[in-house]
């Protein structure tokens, strides 16, 4: 049966749940769980949030069935959750409870004591929760402007920044979604590898339950890329999102890879090494391969990419992020706020439905990122370089923040990691980090993701590839990158770790 609601993400989820009762709706850790029994749950919680005044909901972030349910259960009480993770420093997690002001904590185990002392909030144990009888859960009547969930950034004076996404927000996304294209169905076995603190987690939870499909969620314990390979190939899924770290750490083992069922593969969360993902085809024989990109500010994705098998457009190996979705709009803009033309690099703004109107409680935060033009439209101001070609698409060319200057030459740090993965056949990672002396000038630090080190070859290989002011300082070799909740490299920790 095709769920027939296109506009209403949580409308659409209740009508499969409906549909699909007794059909698997999540495998976590080699348990299945129907629909019955996912919605039986939440509405158990709900019952439990019908009874209380806080709006904002924290939830401790784990791999088990009653935190998945309760995330439906807030959303369809009207309320907001914010995702607590058990693993952060302490400080963090204070740092979130604090600002998103949580006035209810929803924890497995012996995770209660995650919010201070010093806040007021209640804590209940969802362990103590029993299923409901499954009966038809309708959602309250809600306020679209109520935010669904609030993420939380990282904030460059070390405090992170509340994202609220509204259902507004939401519903938006869902709609530009689901007109991408996708040919899947009650059927289909789709992933969801990402940390609930990250948003991209929403979509890999929530859009396959708008299909009756079946979500498959990767245990925490061991090696995150080996569990995610082994439950695509184990379950022999048919659609996967995944972070392009976990192709780059399982290159060892492509030639024993293989997953024939694997219809769609999504990449993101960072940019993607286009040399990595034509070496990876031949795993996914029968897969489309989708680059998709977007802020957390403008709701998980914005824009979207078809990679082709005869290979992607890219700007020094990074794959191109395509088009935007339906209903957004975007700029690229100079320094000064002037629209270039195609071929022009500049700074990408995005506007539209997805874009959230303003960091929580933060508007000194807001009025740095957002800019309104003169007919009034807002857009978000995401940092990234990139240009628009002929054809419409867009060419991601890195950060703004990853552009310095040394001896009066501008240099694109993104140049010189993909000469240095070309020299070792993109079989790994680098990164180049600037470390600023004392006196304020700039030396470039290059990290090599290797255990094995060749120093003297490689820097023959840049010396004739690059300009003398382009060349690192010191080369460091570390066997594995620090990576944050969203997959990607850590290179605050990575800057740290080479020069402590």
């Amino acid at each position: 049966m095709k769920i027939k609601n296109d506009t209403d993400i949580l409308a659409a989820i209740v009508q499969a749940s409906n549909c699909y009762a007794t059909r698997p709706a999540m495998v976590l850790d080699d348990q299945t769980y129907s629909y019955q029994d996912l919605f039986g749950l939440a509405g158990s919680i709900c019952e439990t949030l019908s009874n209380i005044k806080e709006d904002i909901i924290g939830i401790t972030a784990e791999n088990r069935m009653e935190t998945y349910a309760s995330i439906l259960a807030v959303l369809l009480s009207g309320k907001t959750y914010v995702m607590l993770h058990p693993d952060y420093p302490t400080e963090r997690n204070h740092q979130i409870a604090k600002q998103s002001g949580i006035g209810l904590l929803l924890y497995c185990g012996e995770n209660g004591n995650i919010v201070p002392a010093d806040i007021s909030t209640r804590c209940v144990s969802l362990l103590s929760h029993r299923p409901s009888p499954y009966s038809i859960i309708i959602p309250y009547d809600i306020d679209p402007d109520v935010p669904a969930y609030i993420i939380f950034t990282s904030g460059s004076t070390g405090e992170p920044k509340g994202v609220p996404i509204s259902r507004k927000n939401l519903n938006a996304f869902y709609k530009a979604y689901r007109t991408l294209g996708w040919e899947l169905d009650e059927n289909d076995r789709m992933l969801q590898m990402f940390e609930l603190t990250f948003d991209v987690s929403v979509v890999s939870f929530l859009y396959p339950l708008t299909l009756g499909a079946c979500v498959y969620t990767v245990p925490q314990k061991g090696m995150k890329y080996l569990n995610v390979l082994d439950v695509m190939e184990r379950h022999r899924l048919t659609f996967a999102a995944i972070a392009p770290s976990v192709l780059r750490l399982s290159h060892p083992y492509f030639r024993e890879i293989s997953f024939p069922d694997l219809r769609y593969l999504i990449v993101t969360a960072e940019a993607t090494d286009v040399n990595l993902l034509e070496e990876f085809r031949s795993c996914i024989p029968n897969a489309i391969v989708i680059n998709l990109y977007g802020p957390t500010e403008a709701t998980i994705y914005c824009t979207s990419y078809v990679i082709p098998p005869e290979g992607a457009k890219h700007h020094n190996g990074m794959a191109a992020i395509g088009k935007p979705f339906q209903g957004m709009d975007y700029m690229i803009v100079s320094p000064s706020g002037k629209q270039l033309p195609a071929g022009e690099t500049g700074e990408l703004w995005i506007a539209g439905p997805q874009l959230m109107r303003g960091y929580w409680g933060a508007p000194e935060k807001t009025a740095e990122c957002f800019v309104t033009d003169p007919s009034g439209k807002l857009y978000y101001r995401t940092g990234d370089l990139c240009q628009a070609d002929t054809d419409g698409d867009i060419i991601y060319c890195g950060r703004k923040d990853s552009q310095v200057k040394i001896q009066g030459f501008r240099i694109e740090l993104g140049e010189i990691e993909y000469h240095v993965k070309a020299f070792y056949k993109h079989s790994c990672n680098a990164v180049v980090l600037p470390v600023y002396t004392t006196d304020g000038s700039c030396e470039l630090h290059l990290a090599i993701e290797k255990e094995i080190e060749d120093t003297e070859n490689l820097e023959q290989y840049m010396q004739s590839h690059l300009p003398s002011y382009m060349l690192p300082k010191r080369i460091h070799f570390i066997p594995c990158f620090p990576q944050n909740n969203s997959n990607k490299i850590d290179r605050y920790r990575l800057l740290k770790y080479i020069t402590q």
